[in-house]
């Protein structure tokens, strides 16, 4: 009982003390948890502080690049102008005194800029410093953004956005200052460079970019030629630029110039750390208040155009195409459109000063050569070939600059040209701005060959206006000329002379087989990657569909190009078609009064020479295009075959109704002269066009100056030829003959009984017989004088045809003629004349039938 007292006792003592130790230990730690809030509150409120003052710690930096490039830029403008009145160097290298003296040399540590004489020092660790200040001010950001509940985050928060879009345009000012500044991306190569310094021309280097600033592209001041490109044949392009494909050296062979990178070291590592601060959501102070990926795909797609839907909206010769590829790039990525607003103004210059270059040494050639008094014909057509081999020098230039500008955003722009680079880390939507960025720059280039191009055909060949008729169906149905034509309302003048339809054809051909073979390079080179993007386009409604990367402005224009070229060359082709057949009847221009061979025959043959050698660019042609003589397209579409026996056969139509009109001329030789036009046509086409013709007896082309022309040895091998052309010429031959074969009339035998004597012993014809041969001896005289006469001013120009019509004339009646004379010029049937009825002796006949048909 005692124990249990006592164990009561202890038990209500020990709860006793439990409860004076409790509060004790409640109190010691809540002391502990207040300890540690208030640790965690100091470190909060020191970093706080720390974040307040990142603003003001930065903006000294930041400060100093705005300005640094600010300065930098004004600077260089004012050196730009042409009254430069500044001690501003032509180069960033160095600072020259006013008497020669360098008194600063860039060691690759700073960007030089004057300022009313003063040296404002922009260093490249200013760069660096400042593209750190950003990474700082985007954390304080993040911090104050998730405190937005604090009363001073506002005010902080409005402070690091002005910083930080002062840093940011202080870089874009930048970026574009250096872009813009150090030129294209392209220099002259060697070979030229040699021959240029050797002709004392001027030019003007920057960096290791160059620019002839002369106009002497296609010749050189002394006369003589300056280089080989300026020279070139369309074959000896075509001959180059295939061996180049299939060697895989396409871009050693093309242009004139060649692709350089214009940076130097020092502004590829400046370029590089300000690519790489701003790159992906490094523009943006917080990614979680930058604008959505769907917003920036919308903004991006107002830049693309589906290839089918690209069209023009300049006026041709403006100097642009499409007015998609005047528009700054809004991409959202502000670095990136700084880039490509200086590089595309950079592109487009170089393109744009070489394509005038080559026009003002056009245009002295031209003034030169018209001087001389050469033939206008002629003139017009080398001027086309000229203007054809220039606009391809133009599509090869391109190609030079567009690689050069890919080497550009490869070196500074891409996200691989980071020493840390990871592809996981970049936003599918900066991948899309960097292909915007790049496409952009590569649209002005490609946008300005188009607008070149383009004007060739318009303004050179001549293909504004569309002929009324000239429909598929009307080339078709073989209309007569005068109908429908006339019809129309269009005259004669509307239709393009054969030679000029010729030569327009021919150029537009050489250039569409340089775009067929540049075309797929260049579209290449506009490609931003190799592993091709998936790009989004953002309809109406705001949802995002896929596109692969051709949707984009460059690609889709380099597509524009060869549909662009293949469209006008199908023009000139059917122009030259219906020059053919719709040549004018009339007229001593067209319709030689001496049935010669006419200017529509050589011209024609001088047509299939030009064009007969463009076998794959008629090919592309007739692949994408259905035409007058050929409506199917595709492998289903004919040769080049098909459109010269159309040509051929337009001839012969043509001709035929040329030697109809003759019949209708006044005077006794119209119809003789309709049969021996065609003679003289159809052997002329023979002896040109035959395959089995021997080249001894070839004719030069007839009234036409001799040219070099590529398919001067082109014949045709189908037996359709021979068969048309012989058939015609032998059907014209006998029709002509035929009015020679009326002296046989006055040539048949007398007979036996018709002739009585008065005097046998004498052989003194009666008074009846003598008038019987003196008709025929008269009527044989009078019919040949009246034939010799009219016949003699006809001309046949080929000597070997004239010895065979003049051969065949003779077998048509002088054999029975020296029969018929030999026999009866025996006999005395005049008494005092004669020697005027036998006064035309076979032999002397015979001279004079050899002596007909010169001109």
């Amino acid at each position: 009982t005692r124990a249990l007292s006592t164990s009561h006792t202890l038990s209500r003592r020990s709860r006793y003390l439990a409860t004076l130790t409790s509060p004790a230990t409640e109190t010691s730690t809540s002391l502990t948890q207040a300890s540690t809030n208030l640790t965690s509150t100091l470190a909060l409120l020191r970093d706080a502080r720390e974040k307040f003052d990142t603003a003001a710690d930065c903006e000294p930096s930041i400060d100093r690049l705005y300005r640094g490039a600010k300065d930098l830029v004004e600077t260089r403008n004012r050196r730009d102008r042409p009254s430069n009145i500044y001690n501003v160097p032509n180069d960033t290298s160095s600072i020259i005194d006013g008497i020669g003296r360098r008194i600063f040399n860039d060691d690759d540590t700073m960007t030089v800029a004057t300022l009313n004489g003063t040296i404002v020092g922009l260093t490249e660790q200013d760069v660096y410093a400042a593209a750190d200040s950003l990474e700082i001010l985007r954390d304080a950001h993040v911090f104050f953004h998730e405190r937005s509940s604090w009363k001073s985050s506002k005010g902080a928060l409005t402070n690091i956005e002005r910083v930080h879009q002062l840093g940011v345009d202080g870089m874009c000012n930048l970026i574009k200052c250096h872009l813009h500044h150090t030129g294209p991306a392209i220099r002259i190569k060697r070979a030229l460079t040699l021959l240029r310094n050797a002709d004392d021309a001027t030019i003007d280097t920057r960096g290791v970019s160059t620019i002839a600033t002369n106009t002497t592209f296609g010749t050189r001041k002394l006369g003589g030629p300056m280089n080989s490109y300026a020279l070139e044949t369309a074959r000896d392009t075509r001959e180059r630029l295939s061996a180049a494909l299939q060697n895989r050296d396409l871009m050693k062979s093309v242009g004139e110039y060649e692709e350089s990178l214009p940076l130097d070291t020092r502004t590829v590592r400046e370029l590089r750390a300000m690519f790489e601060c701003l790159g992906g959501n490094g523009c943006f102070l917080n990614p979680a208040t930058k604008p959505s990926a769907e917003s920036i795909l919308k903004e991006l797609s107002k830049h693309q155009a589906a290839a089918a839907k690209v069209s023009r909206t300049e006026k041709i010769g403006s100097g642009y195409y499409t007015k998609l590829s005047m528009k700054n790039l809004e991409s959202g990525y502000p670095h990136l459109d700084a880039y490509a607003e200086a590089r595309r103004t950079i592109a487009y210059n170089a393109m744009q000063l070489f394509y005038r270059q080559l026009r003002d040494e056009r245009k002295k050639e031209w003034d030169k050569t018209a001087s001389s008094g050469r033939d206008m014909a002629e003139l017009e057509s080398g001027e086309l070939d000229s203007s054809a081999r220039d606009a391809v020098r133009c599509l090869e230039h391109a190609m030079v600059i567009v690689a050069g500008e890919k080497s550009i955003y490869r070196c500074v722009v891409s996200p691989t040209s980071s020493h840390n680079h990871d592809t996981s880390k970049v936003p599918l939507e900066y991948k899309y701005a960097l292909v915007a960025s790049y496409s952009s720059v590569c649209s002005a280039v490609v946008d300005r060959v188009l607008d070149i191009i383009e004007l060739f055909f318009v303004k050179d060949a001549a293909l504004r206006n569309t002929l009324p008729n000239a429909s598929s169906s009307n080339l078709n149905e073989g209309m007569s000329l005068g109908s429908d034509l006339l019809s129309h309302g269009t005259n004669a003048s509307a239709v393009p002379s054969v030679r000029f339809a010729a030569s327009a054809a021919a150029a537009g051909l050489r250039i569409l087989d340089a775009v067929r073979m540049l075309g797929p390079s260049l579209a290449k080179l506009c490609e931003m990657a190799s592993n091709k993007l998936q790009l989004q386009r953002v309809d109406s409604v705001g949802s995002v569909t896929s596109k692969d990367s051709s949707s984009t402005l460059a690609s889709n224009l380099c597509i524009a190009v060869h549909r662009m070229t293949v469209k006008n060359v199908g023009k000139a082709l059917e122009n030259l078609a219906l020059s053919v057949k719709h040549d004018p009847i009339s007229g001593e221009k067209f319709r030689p009064q001496d049935a010669s061979v006419a200017p529509l025959t050589s011209d024609a043959v001088r047509a299939i020479r030009l064009v007969s050698p463009f076998v794959s660019a008629y090919k592309s042609v007739t692949k994408r295009r259905p035409l007058p003589w050929d409506p199917k397209v595709g492998d289903a579409a004919g040769e080049m075959d098909f459109f010269i026996r159309y040509l051929i056969m337009s001839l012969l139509a043509n001709l035929q109704a040329k030697g109809t009109a003759y019949a209708q001329d006044p005077g006794p030789v119209a119809e003789a002269k309709s049969h021996l036009f065609l003679v003289n046509n159809t052997y002329y086409l023979s002896e040109q066009l035959k395959y089995n013709y021997i080249p001894e007896s070839s004719a030069p082309i007839l009234l036409n100056i001799q040219e070099d022309i590529d398919g001067n040895d082109f014949k045709i091998r189908g037996e359709w030829f021979s068969d048309q052309v012989n058939k015609l010429f032998v059907n014209s031959k006998k029709k002509y003959l035929q009015y020679w074969d009326s002296l046989n009339e006055y040539l048949r035998d007398v007979a036996n009984g018709q002739l009585t004597y008065t005097n046998p012993e004498q052989k003194l014809l009666t008074l009846e017989s003598g008038r019987l041969l003196k008709a025929r001896f008269s009527g044989f005289n009078d019919t040949f004088e009246r034939m010799y006469e009219s016949h003699r001013h006809l001309t046949i120009f080929d000597s070997k045809l004239r010895e065979i019509i003049i051969s065949d004339v003779k077998n048509t009646f002088l054999p029975r003629y020296e029969q018929f004379f030999s026999i009866y010029s025996k006999y005395q049937f005049s008494k005092k004349n004669m020697d005027d009825y036998l006064k035309y002796r076979p032999d002397k006949v015979g001279d004079m039938l050899s002596n007909m048909f010169v001109s």
